[in-house]
């Protein structure tokens, strides 16, 4: 279903009136607003039933694709800059408008800024709104990377991130998992690095195929899946996933298990935990049991005899501005993120037995939540030493060489992480 006939418009190929007001609208919203785009576009689709796929797709095509290029556009737009503007100028930009039919739509402006487009020199950006960076952002990652690989950087988190699948081993082998996505017309190749990944060829409605609902794979960037293997659980080991949010990193700890053993899944927003029961009735997982943080007195029966803690701190989420590009709108405070990420590294720290492992991971791709925070770990409890993530990852049958977990979404085809893996010494 269509918001407009398809005779309505000739010069604007693609794209209806209603598409581009509901469009302007939700980018409105995201630009004033701290929620996640993905939230208000949601919100927007379900106050407007009357949209078709075709039409969310395009207006979420139009949103996102300003969010992606929004510093050069708010730099052609000048004062102009609004949400309305800023459409009309990457519609011009794109090709998929003139300026005739914006005005008649009502974006009156556009005349102008379709003069402002042609007669704009790049030259004219500073590196920052080049590279689409807040500029306290750009100035880290070009002390930590260099220009030019920050450059590559900002280009890869431009684009759209591929879609990623886990294979939930409690049901199926990859093998038999991706043959049963293509017999449902599905492509996709198993991941370079993890060994329980498929990566589509192109997006597809998940909640359409039966290999979805009925638990076969779950989506998970094969970031976020080395991160899972990072931490080594075994059938009947006691694990503890700290910061467990949506709950994608404890559904796979689950399965490394074998759904054998305790497993909790914490986390401060019970809502969050909430939403992840269904998940776990999906996958066939039973072994899960949820703590809403604070709750010491349900943490302390855990103090000391965990042999695997993975914390995955809240961070500046810089390495998913492939699928978030709103993040980018605001400055990350990095002084309080790292104070509280090494709160509660320190906090979890507890938890593992003698000889058990704590992992400390970050969707960051700044130094300041990753590499500093691990150094003062390490300076405040001397009880525990880094291991070879390597080791720890071939182990699990991962294709992964280097000491330390770091990737790069130019380098590896994945969001940016970073992961480290702590042993607690003693007997």
């Amino acid at each position: 279903m269509s918001l407009l006939p398809d005779s309505a418009v000739t010069s604007a190929p693609g794209l209806r009136r209603a598409q581009l007001l509901l469009a302007r609208q939700a980018l409105e919203a995201i630009l004033a607003a701290q929620r996640p785009a993905d939230a208000i576009l949601q919100d927007l689709f379900r106050d407007n039933r009357q949209c078709g796929s075709r039409d969310r797709a395009r207006i979420s095509e139009l949103v996102y694709g300003v969010l992606r290029d929004l510093r050069r556009l708010q730099a052609i737009a000048g004062v102009q800059a609004d949400a309305g503007a800023l459409c009309a100028l990457r519609l011009l930009d794109q090709g998929l408008a003139d300026a005739a039919t914006l005005e008649a739509w009502g974006l009156t402006a556009s005349t102008a800024l379709a003069r402002r487009l042609a007669g704009f020199d790049p030259a004219t950006l500073t590196p920052a709104q080049r590279d689409n960076l807040p500029q306290a952002c750009h100035e880290r990652l070009v002390a930590q990377y260099g220009e030019d690989a920050t450059a590559a950087l900002a280009q890869a988190l431009r684009g759209q991130a591929q879609v990623d699948l886990r294979v939930n081993r409690l049901k199926a082998t990859r093998e038999a998992a991706r043959q049963r996505l293509a017999q449902e017309g599905v492509k996709a190749e198993p991941t370079p690095r993890s060994p329980l990944g498929l990566r589509l060829s192109a997006r597809a409605p998940l909640q359409n195929l039966a290999s979805f609902r009925e638990g076969w794979v779950e989506p998970q960037d094969e970031g976020s899946q080395l991160i899972a293997l990072l931490v080594g659980a075994r059938p009947g080991d006691t694990v503890v996933d700290y910061c467990a949010g949506a709950g994608g990193k404890t559904l796979a700890l689950a399965a490394q298990m074998q759904d054998r053993g305790e497993l909790l899944a914490c986390d401060i927003s019970a809502a969050r935990l909430k939403k992840l029961r269904p998940r776990l009735q999906r996958a066939g997982v039973n072994s899960v049991v949820g703590l809403a943080l604070p709750d010491e007195t349900a943490l302390a029966k855990f103090a000391g005899r965990c042999d695997a803690v993975l914390v995955d701190a809240p961070c500046s989420a810089t390495g998913t501005w492939r699928r978030n590009p709103e993040l980018r709108l605001r400055e990350p405070d990095f002084a309080a993120l790292q104070a509280l990420q090494l709160r509660i590294l320190g906090d979890a720290a507890r938890l593992p037995r003698a000889g058990g492992r704590l992992v400390y991971a970050t969707c960051s791709l700044m130094a300041v939540e990753n590499d500093e925070v691990v150094r003062a770990f390490l300076e405040q409890h001397p009880e525990y030493v880094r291991e070879d993530a390597g080791e720890i990852l071939r182990a699990a049958g991962a294709d992964w060489q280097e000491p330390e977990l770091r990737l790069l979404p130019q380098r590896h085809g994945t969001d940016g992480f970073y992961a480290v893996a702590f042993r607690r010494q003693g007997e």
